[in-house]
Formats: structure tokens, C-alpha cells, sequence
């Protein structure tokens, strides 16, 4: 601040006969107030205001600065860049990635506020805010014979795990599995694929033994780390699932025919033996074996239809007005679990299951009227 009169001041006072004393000019003073709140990511865009007060309601000039290091200005070694300046009432700033290639773990943004007669405010205003790292995350995924959440062994199993960080940090994954309690380290397979093109990495299993196995993956962006685990459990071969039906009819449903028609199966559902059939010389998967038979409504016999495959195509002109046939599909896999073997089919029963669950069926019986 300033005691001294100006020049003309100082004259006109003498020439009067007293003195006078220019007024004292007081400092103005500031504050940064950061508009919004919450944790500082990398790559955010933040945004301050600069609160200020001047006693003598003068001109104010402000100055912002702000700063991005790799760790706090208290040690020695730490590095800043990505300096921004600004001197409107507000200030925007958009959080770097990185500092020299260093994660960006703080900020600095300062602001002086100086008056037209050159009075700064005092201390200068500076704000450090912390930069904190988004958690990465672990997507793992998994494909192969699996039917009703299980999978059967000695068949390969993928499993493809995707790391996600939303600071766009590089992501290094580590897999460790965990074999069932029965394998055998020589017996089992866990070999790494080519790198999906969809991103991540992936792994292919061949367990050798039913059991549950565990696989782990580690992420880490060399700040945080994340966690992913995947369960997969490995039992026998299922029993096949007739899956789709042409026409799909209710057990005692009936189906009335007027002229030929077919009846099929569309697809079979299993871990290993599947209708339509698998390519050729597949080293893991057969075709489902399909077994078709019919009887008069009320008999007791089947006669086997030989040689039909999956289907069977029925003329309603070869029965009399009102005949009713019934028409019977099962099907079985490489274990030939027949329906019709077993005691959990009786042989009057018009759909059923070998095994558990029973939405998954072996037999289905179509009840067809002759018109």
C-alpha cells in the first residue's frame, strides 16, 4: 500500500497550508471454490470459481494456474505437467491421464488475485486435490458342452476373461486355476488360446475328472487390483434332451389327420451326442440316436419303425375314419440310456426322463385320429 501523496496532491495541500495524506489501499482477498463435489478421476473436467472481495471496490486481475503430478509436491521426486492458465471468474480443468507417463495422483490449481494499484491478496490461494484410480474389473465368461449348468470331462471347456478399467489404464491378467480334488496334474488340460478379438484373453480346459474345478483371474492396472473366479462344474454325461418337436403337441393331445403328414424332431439338446448330427470325424461329440414305433390306441405292443431317422411321415388313408394310432419318438445317447430301458419309463408313459430333471425328456407320444 501507498502513504505518499501524488504529485498535484502534495502541492495543492502546501499551497494551502496543511497536509494530506493519500488513502491507505487495501489488499483485496480470495478463495477457490470448486463447483461440484466428490472423488477426482483421471479424466474428469473440473471446474472452480474465484470468490473475491476488494475493500476499496477496485479492479481485480486474477491469474489461475493449474497442475497435474504423480504424487505430492512434498516429495522431492515428484513430477507436474499439464499446466493450464485462465483468468475469467472461472476455471476449467481436465484431469490428464498420466504424467510423464506416471499415473496422475494429485492436483494443484492456484489463483492470484492482484487490484489496479498491484495489491495481491494474501496468502496466495492454492487447492491440492487427491486423484483417485477407478477399480479395474474381471468379465470372465464360459463355452462349451454344457447342459443344465454342468459339463462333461475329457471335453474342452473356453473360458475368456476381459479386464476393464475406466481409466483406460493397461490391465496385465493372471489365471490360476483349481482342478477338482480328484485330477491328475498329467491327465488335465489348461493351455492359453490366441488373444480374443474381442479384447481379453482366453484359456481352454479339459478337465479329466467330475469334481468341481475353479478358475481364478487377477487383474491389476499397477495401482488397484481385481478379482474374478468362475465355478464350472463337471459331472457324467447327461442323458439327451428332445429339445424341438414338429408338430409340439401336450402329453393327450390329439392330433387330427386329414391328409399326410410329418412328424419330427427338430433338435436334440446333449453335452456330447446332439441331433443334427455333428460334422464328420468331430473328436468330442457324436449324433443322438433316434427310435420310432407305433401301436393301435389301446393296444399293447410297439412295433418298431426301422430306419426312419427323424422323422416319420403318416397317411391317414392306410386307417379307417376315426382310427386312432399311437406314434412314439426316443431317444438315447453313446450310453444308450433307452427310455424304454428304463424303470423310471414306464412303458404306458407318453413322455418321460431317464434322470432329473424332468423338463428334460427322452420319449414323446403323439395320439393321431385318422380322418
Amino acid at each position: 500500500m501507498s502513504l505518499v501523496p501524488t504529485g498535484a496532491a502534495l502541492a495543492a495541500a502546501l499551497a494551502a497550508g496543511c497536509l494530506y495524506v493519500e488513502p491507505i489501499n487495501d489488499r483485496p482477498s480470495a478463495e477457490i471454490q470448486r463447483i461440484g463435489d466428490g472423488l477426482v478421476y483421471r479424466g474428469d473436467r473440473l471446474e472452480f470459481r474465484a470468490l473475491t472481495v476488494d475493500p476499496d471496490r477496485d479492479p481485480l486481475t486474477l491469474a489461475w494456474r493449474g497442475q497435474a503430478c504423480d504424487r505430492s509436491i512434498s516429495d522431492p521426486a515428484h513430477r507436474c505437467s499439464a499446466v493450464e492458465t485462465g483468468t475469467d471468474p472461472t476455471f476449467t480443468f481436465a484431469v490428464p491421464s498420466t504424467v510423464d507417463g506416471a499415473p496422475t495422483a494429485l492436483l494443484v490449481i492456484t489463483l492470484d488475485v492482484t487490484d489496479d494499484h498491484g495489491a495481491t491478496a494474501r496468502p496466495r490461494q492454492a487447492l491440492e486435490l487427491p486423484v483417485s484410480n477407478h477399480l479395474p474389473t474381471v468379465e470372465i465368461q464360459r463355452r462349451g458342452r454344457e447342459l443344465m449348468g454342468q459339463f462333461p470331462p475329457r471335453v474342452p471347456i473356453t473360458i475368456s476373461a476381459l479386464g476393464r478399467d475406466l481409466d483406460s489404464d493397461a490391465l496385465a491378467l493372471t489365471w490360476t486355476l483349481f482342478p477338482a480334488e480328484t485330477s491328475q496334474p498329467a491327465d488335465l488340460t489348461f493351455a492359453r488360446l490366441p488373444d480374443p478379438a474381442s479384447g481379453g484373453q482366453a484359456y481352454q480346459l479339459i478337465p479329466d475328472v467330475i469334481g468341481t474345478w475353479i478358475v481364478r483371474v487377477d487383474a491389476t492396472d499397477g495401482i488397484d487390483d481385481a478379482r474374478g473366479e468362475l465355478t464350472i462344474v463337471v459331472q457324467p454325461d447327461h442323458a439327451p434332451c428332445l429339445a424341438a418337436l414338429d408338430p409340439a403337441t401336450a402329453d393327450g393331445a390329439v392330433i387330427l389327420a386329414t391328409a399326410p403328414r410329418r412328424f419330427a424332431v427338430r433338435t436334440v439338446a446333449d453335452d456330447l451326442d446332439i441331433y443334427p448330427a455333428p460334422p464328420p470325424g468331430d473328436p468330442f461329440l457324436g449324433a443322438a440316436e433316434l427310435a420310432w414305433s407305433m401301436r393301435a390306441a389301446g393296444a399293447t405292443a410297439w412295433t418298431a419303425l426301422p430306419d426312419v431317422g427323424a422323422a416319420v411321415d403318416f397317411d391317414p388313408a392306410l386307417y379307417g375314419p376315426g382310427d386312432r394310432v399311437e406314434l412314439r419318438v426316443e431317444v438315447a445317447d453313446r450310453n444308450h440310456r433307452w427310455p424304454s430301458l428304463s424303470p423310471a419309463c414306464p412303458v404306458d408313459a407318453p413322455s418321460c426322463s431317464v434322470e432329473p430333471p424332468t423338463t428334460c425328456t427322452q420319449r414323446h407320444t403323439y395320439l393321431v385320429e385318422a380322418r
